[in-house]
């Protein structure tokens, strides 16, 4: 965090000395970039905080094997294309994109919270229809937080707004990850090892236990820790799920500053200007 403290001061400082910089940062003095760009950050922090420790809670919380949890991964998917075709095609016909952002990012709050209730216990059809209602929220904002960007500004900023918007979501799902999985796996295996020694056993942590339930799959074909280990493994990981409702919360208010600019028409000439677009 002081390494990117430091560099994020020196990159300012580059970028407003260097004649052609990566970023423009006049850019931030338009409220649809930065407010948008700030809500991407979060809504993929968010996502991949969830979607990244759904396998361990299906294969080590329920024991049931890789194959099955990967295409207990499908509704989440089916349903994120659909929000995003279906979210485009409204704004298309509407002109409109904040009611859409608004909407997906408050599925996503209760999509995540949905998930974060499961236990040991739920059943694959109930996984499923959770998972899809956080596929229909995050489907919308795959597309329209970048497409609220490029209407907002010159189209001779299209491309450098563009790949800014990227960024920022690659950057928050890189953070979500590291943040939410170093959270889950320090609260694990302080979990396990307090089950291990209530049961005697030797030191176990996340490594021990994948590779234990690696050598029980190899020989029946299921991964099934004790049923207080599984008890253990899924309660971690919904809590982590719960945790994630900050940055959803985060991004949905970063979403309530996002101005809504009428659409440009898409026959509109290219200014000769490069100032950013007005709120």
């Amino acid at each position: 965090f002081v390494m990117f403290v430091v560099c994020t001061a020196l990159f300012i400082v580059v970028e407003q000395r260097v004649a052609d910089p990566i970023i423009h940062l006049e850019l931030f003095s338009n409220r649809v970039f930065t407010f948008a760009n700030i809500a991407a950050f979060f809504s993929s922090m968010s996502f991949l905080s969830v979607v990244a420790f759904l396998p361990l809670f299906m294969q080590l919380g329920q024991g049931i094997n890789a194959t099955t949890s990967g295409l207990a991964m499908m509704p989440l998917t089916v349903a994120l294309v659909f929000g995003a075709g279906m979210s485009g095609r409204l704004v298309t016909k509407h002109g409109r994109y904040k009611p859409y952002l608004l909407g997906g990012v408050a599925l996503v709050f209760v999509g995540a919270l949905l998930i974060g209730t499961m236990g040991p216990d739920t059943g694959r059809l109930d996984i499923a229809w959770r998972m899809a209602v956080l596929g229909l929220g995050l489907g919308p904002l795959q597309s329209l937080f970048g497409i609220a960007i490029q209407n907002a500004v010159p189209m001779n900023r299209i491309g450098v707004v563009t790949s800014a918007n990227q960024f920022f979501r690659q950057i928050g799902s890189t953070v979500g990850v590291a943040v939410f999985g170093t959270l889950l796996t320090n609260g694990l295996n302080a979990k396990l090892q307090v089950y291990a020694a209530a049961n005697s056993l030797p030191a176990l942590d996340l490594a021990a236990l994948r590779s234990l339930s690696a050598e029980a799959q190899a020989r029946s074909g299921a991964m099934s820790p004790p049923a207080e280990v599984q008890i253990i493994i899924a309660n971690s990981v919904t809590h982590v799920v719960l945790l994630s409702l900050i940055v959803v919360a985060i991004s949905f208010v970063a979403t309530l500053m996002i101005p809504e600019l009428p659409m440009r028409d898409r026959n509109a000439a290219p200014p000769k200007d490069a100032v950013p677009g007005g709120d």
